[in-house]
């Protein structure tokens, strides 16, 4: 693939690390977002449940976890938005697949002949599709076990079953949302991450002052380094330049958390414009800001420091 793909069309991840290890890394880092930033998707849920802003949402979850019913305070009620532990598989599935998956079928489409956009929306359109197949389920528990607080997988299965009418509909509730929202910043997230490590290695012609300013910054830093800060301003350019990303995750929110009321795709996209209009598909959107945010900084700080110990008991053991 890499005689077939020249350098600046091609995906800007560690090919030659194999596949294996870039799935690893993924799952590392998939498991360590959990770990730090799982009162983000909590709060990002919340907000979503309800179509409801950032203060209403935190003061949501306050009076839910913060205050008992006779009104004490119980401070140590926030460690239960990690309780929906389920989370952790699929944000570990979720993140270790993402981009092995892609950059192979990525050469299989450029081996076929497609070419870099096309080639990468074809090998996106096929990988989301096998990710969301992948987690899918897990997604719906997880919103289930945290909105809901159901604690058996059987039992949120019953209830999308029977909201849907049949299993695979019951199992996948949601399926569609979580593929727009997936396909949506997948795509988006790759086309600016080669895009911003071509430029970082080549200029754009014409490029603004301030945009020229920043590659020469980007340079600057150690290659590991301007690699996770490239990845943290595609991830965000994705987010937020595409606004079907956060419409696809707000109807996959409420589909999964209420299926029987939201029955179908179009269904909940006619009845959130029409109690909320367009800021209803935007909800959450500042919690996952502040996620990308602390995601590229805290939780990738962890995750490097996790790396380290781990490598060094390895060698102990060795």
């Amino acid at each position: 693939a890499a005689a077939v793909t020249p350098p600046n069309e091609d995906l800007p991840f560690p090919r030659a690390a194999g596949y294996a290890a870039l799935a690893l890394n993924g799952a590392k880092g998939g498991a360590t977002k959990y770990l730090t930033l799982q009162y983000l998707n909590y709060a990002r849920w919340t907000a979503q449940q309800h179509s409801c802003n950032l203060p209403t949402a935190l003061r949501t979850m306050a009076s839910s976890y913060l205050f008992s019913a006779e009104g004490r305070f119980t401070p140590f009620g926030v460690f239960k938005l990690w309780w929906p532990h389920v989370t952790l598989v699929n944000e570990t599935v979720h993140w270790g697949v993402k981009v092995p998956l892609t950059m192979r079928l990525y050469s299989d489409s450029r081996e076929a002949g497609l070419g870099p956009h096309s080639g990468l929306f074809a090998s996106v359109a096929l990988a989301t599709a096998g990710e969301v197949a992948l987690t899918g389920w897990s997604e719906r528990f997880g919103v289930h076990m945290g909105l809901r607080q159901i604690s058996s997988y059987r039992e949120s299965f019953r209830i999308a079953r029977e909201a849907r009418g049949s299993a695979i509909a019951g199992f996948y509730a949601g399926f569609a949302g979580n593929y727009l929202r997936n396909f949506s910043w997948n795509f988006t997230f790759f086309e600016w991450k080669r895009l911003l490590h071509n430029a970082v290695n080549e200029t754009p012609e014409g490029a603004p002052s301030w945009f020229c300013w920043h590659l020469d910054w980007l340079r600057t830093l150690e290659k590991k380094d301007q690699a996770n800060v490239l990845t943290f301003e595609a991830a965000t350019l994705g987010t937020y330049l595409t606004f079907v990303n956060m419409a696809g995750d707000n109807i996959k929110t409420k589909m999964q958390y209420d299926p029987a009321r939201y029955t179908s795709f179009t269904g909940t996209c006619r009845e959130i414009y029409a109690q909320h209009g367009v800021i209803g598909f935007c909800r959450g959107s500042l919690f996952k800001g502040i996620y990308l945010i602390l995601g590229a900084t805290v939780a990738i700080g962890i995750q490097e420091r996790l790396t380290e110990i781990m490598a060094a008991l390895v060698g102990r053991v060795a």
